[in-house]
C-alpha cells in the first residue's frame, strides 16, 4: 500500500513540499572557527586577570606567589572545554609575563614550562577519571590530586630551571623557588578547578527558604571564622574547620568549594597584608605556613565531600536495587506459583483422585487396585521431579559442595578456557555462595555467547565479612548495563545485599566483572 500510494504522488507534489535549508559549509566552518576563537580568547582574557589577582598575593618578586589562580583556569577551561583551547593558556600567559624583571628566555621557558603543566595535568585527569566526576567518589579525588601535582610538578622544575640558566637566582635558592612554585600552582589548581567543576551546571531551582537561610548563614560562618582566625596573631586557624565541615556536609560540592574559597581568599589576603597566625618575619616561613594551609584546608573539605558524595551515591543506588528487587522477586513469586499450579500441583490433584478410586476399588474389588495405586506411584514420581527441578531453580545444584566446587564445575562445561587463580578455601554463607556463582555464571555466559574471548579468568578470594570474586574476559567488550539485562539484575543482587558491582567493559578491551559481597563463614550462620 506505501509503495502504492508513493507511486500515486505527482512531481507537482513534491515540488510543493518546503525545502529544509542546509547552512553552507564554509559559513559553518566559520562559525565553528568563530565559536573556537571566542573560546581562546575568553581563556586567555581570564587566566590574565587570575595572574593579575595572583600578583597582588605576592610578598616580593615574581616568584613569591602564595597562590597561582590561572593554573586551575587553565586546566579547567581545557578539562571542561576541550584539550583543543591551549593556545588560550600560551596567549594569556605571554601576556602576564614581567619582562622588565625577567630574561627573554627565562621568560619563554616558564611559559613552555606552565603550558606543558595545564596539558599534563588535563591529560591526566581525562585518562584517569574516564566517568568525568572527580568530585563525586575519593577514588577519583585522589586521582585528579595526582594529576594536578603531577602538572605542577613539570611547571616548578622547568621555571625553577629557566630561572637559574637566566641568572635570575643562585643555585642555592632553587630549592626553595621550586618548593613555592610548586605548592602555589598546586594550591592554585586546588581552589579554581574544585569551584569550576562543582558550579559551571546550572543551579537547580526551587530551593525551599529554609535551605536557603541555612546557606546564607554557612557563608557568614566561614567568613566570620576566617576572619577571626586570621586577624588575630594566636594561632587559632583551626577554628576554620568546624564551618568548612559543616559545608561539606549540608551543601556538598557547592558549599564545600564555596566555602573554600572564602578561607582561602581571607587567609591569603591577611597574610599578604602582615596579619594573622601565619604573618611571620620570614617570607619564605609566611609563604610555607599559608600554603600548607590551604592544601590542608581544601584536601580535607573536598575528601569529606567525595565520602559523603559516595555514601549517598550508594544510598541512592541500593535504595533503586531493593525497589527492582523486590519487583523481581514478586514476579519469580508469580513464575513459581505458575509452575507450581501447572506442574505439581495439578499432578499432586491427580494423585489424588486415583488414590481415591484406588481405595474405592480396593474395597469392591481388591484384584483392581493394584493398576491405580501403580499409576499412582508413577504420578509420585513426576511430581518429585518436577519439585525437584522448582527447587534447582531456587538454589543452584553446584554449590552443594561449595563455591570453589561450583566454579570448577562452570569452568568444565565452558566452551572457552578458563584460568582460575584463586578460589576460596572456606565454605561461606548461603546467600554469598549463590551471589557469587549467579556472578561468575551470567559473565561466564556473556564471555561464551556475545564476547569472541578465547581466555575467561576467575579469581575468587574470601576474607569474611567479604566474599570478592572478578571474572575477566579478552573478548571485544562494549557490554553495558541496560534495564532488564542480565548484568543490571546481578547489580540488584549484590547491591541489595550491601555489596559492589562494577562492569568494565570499553569496546575491543575485553570486559572485567567484579563484586564484593558481604560474607560470613558457614559455622557462623
Amino acid at each position: 500500500m506505501l509503495c502504492h500510494v508513493m507511486a500515486d504522488v505527482k512531481p507537482a507534489t513534491f515540488a510543493a513540499l518546503p525545502s529544509v535549508p542546509r547552512a553552507h559549509p564554509v559559513r559553518q566552518w566559520i562559525g565553528f572557527r568563530g565559536r573556537y576563537l571566542v573560546q581562546v580568547a575568553a581563556l586567555a582574557i581570564a587566566y590574565y586577570v587570575a595572574a593579575q589577582v595572583g600578583y597582588e598575593f605576592e610578598f616580593a618578586g615574581p616568584v613569591a606567589a602564595i597562590v597561582w589562580l590561572p593554573v586551575g583556569v587553565a586546566i579547567s577551561f581545557l578539562y571542561l572545554g576541550g584539550v583543543g583551547l591551549w593556545p588560550g593558556v600560551l596567549v594569556g600567559d605571554l601576556l602576564v609575563n614581567d619582562y622588565s624583571t625577567l630574561p627573554i628566555g627565562s621568560a619563554v621557558g616558564q611559559t613552555f614550562g606552565n603550558l606543558l603543566e595545564v596539558l599534563v595535568a588535563t591529560l591526566l585527569m581525562r585518562r584517569l577519571i574516564p566517568r568525568g566526576a572527580p568530585l563525586a567518589s575519593v577514588g577519583s579525588l585522589g586521582r585528579m590530586v595526582m594529576a594536578i601535582g603531577a602538572g605542577a610538578t613539570v611547571s616548578a622544575t622547568v621555571g625553577a630551571l629557566s630561572l637559574r640558566l637566566g641568572s635570575v637566582i643562585g643555585t642555592g635558592a632553587v630549592p626553595d623557588v621550586w618548593r613555592t612554585w610548586w605548592l602555589g600552582d598546586f594550591a592554585g589548581a586546588l581552589v579554581v578547578v574544585p569551584v569550576a567543576l562543582a558550579w559551571y551546571r546550572p543551579l537547580p531551582r526551587g530551593w525551599p527558604r529554609g535551605r536557603a537561610i541555612e546557606g546564607a548563614l554557612m557563608v557568614v560562618a566561614v567568613a566570620g571564622a576566617s576572619e577571626l582566625a586570621f586577624r588575630s596573631n594566636e594561632p587559632v586557624a583551626y577554628l576554620v574547620f568546624p564551618t568548612l565541615i559543616w559545608a561539606a556536609l549540608r551543601f556538598g560540592e557547592r558549599g564545600a568549594t564555596l566555602a573554600i574559597t572564602i578561607a582561602v581568599g581571607s587567609a591569603v589576603w591577611n597574610t599578604t597584608h602582615n596579619e594573622g597566625p601565619f604573618a611571620f618575619r620570614s617570607i619564605s616561613h609566611s609563604v610555607l605556613a599559608t600554603q600548607l594551609y590551604l592544601a590542608v584546608a581544601a584536601l580535607s573539605t573536598l575528601f569529606l565531600v567525595a565520602v559523603v558524595s559516595e555514601r549517598e551515591a550508594f544510598a541512592g543506588r541500593l535504595a533503586a536495587s531493593r525497589s527492582r528487587l523486590v519487583e523481581a522477586t514478586e514476579t519469580e513469586r508469580r513464575r513459581l506459583g505458575r509452575n507450581l499450579h501447572d506442574g505439581a500441583q495439578q499432578r499432586l490433584t491427580a494423585l489424588a483422585v486415583r488414590l481415591g478410586l484406588a481405595a474405592e476399588n480396593a474395597r469392591r474389588v481388591p484384584e483392581q487396585g493394584v493398576p491405580l495405586l501403580e499409576e499412582a506411584g508413577a504420578e509420585v514420581t513426576l511430581a518429585i521431579e518436577e519439585l525437584r527441578q522448582i527447587a534447582h531453580g531456587i538454589h543452584p545444584v553446584a554449590l552443594n559442595l561449595g563455591l570453589a566446587a561450583a566454579i570448577k564445575s562452570v569452568a568444565d562445561r565452558s566452551s572457552v578456557p578458563f584460568a582460575i587463580l584463586a578460589l576460596p578455601s572456606e565454605r561461606l554463607d548461603d546467600t554469598a555462595e549463590a551471589t557469587a556463582y549467579y556472578v561468575l555464571a551470567e559473565a561466564a555466559t556473556n564471555a561464551q555467547r556475545y564476547a569472541e574471548a578465547s581466555l575467561i579468568t576467575v579469581r575468587a578470594t574470601s576474607a569474611p565479612p567479604i566474599l570478592r570474586i572478578e571474572i575477566v574476559d579478552d573478548g571485544v567488550g562494549g557490554a553495558h548495563e541496560s534495564i532488564g539485562c542480565g548484568l543490571e539484575g546481578l547489580r540488584n543482587r549484590v547491591e541489595s545485599l550491601g555489596g559492589s558491582f562494577e562492569v568494565d567493559s570499553p569496546a575491543g578491551h575485553g570486559t572485567r566483572v567484579a563484586a564484593v559481597i558481604p560474607a560470613a563463614r558457614r559455622d557462623h550462620v
